[in-house]
């Protein structure tokens, strides 16, 4: 992985900063984000997602979308995206690679594994 450029560490923006914490800057950094938004619009005309398989009719499981959601730095400019999939299994599963388009943190990539479960506290 490729580091960003810059003129020294750290590297730092309104919303973005990474700071190398380990020996190996390419594998061991820490990265703060602060106030970045995730768009998805899954209707009209400009959508980031599309369902690539509907629900099962009897369970509701099975509904697969995939999305290429654009991340805004506040109000300012489109500094990555999300790009992956989500898949309904009782609960969202969200599989999808951050991948930076900021000239900053070009070349860097998160992957983003999670299955989201709530829990009713009484």
């Amino acid at each position: 992985m490729a580091y960003p450029p810059s003129s020294g560490y750290p590297i730092t923006g309104s919303s973005l900063q990474v700071t190398p914490c380990g020996a190996l800057v390419e594998q061991y950094n820490e990265l703060n984000f602060r106030n970045l938004y995730l768009h998805h619009l899954y209707l009209g005309p400009n959508r980031t997602q599309s369902v690539m398989l509907a629900a099962d009719a009897a369970t509701g499981l099975g509904a697969t979308t995939v999305n290429n959601w654009p991340i805004y730095d506040g109000l300012g400019s489109l500094v990555a995206r999300a790009r992956g999939l989500h898949v309904y299994a009782g609960d969202w599963h969200n599989s999808f690679t951050i991948v930076f388009e900021d000239q900053r943190f070009i070349n860097i990539y998160i992957n983003i594994d999670n299955a989201r479960k709530s829990y009713d506290i009484k």
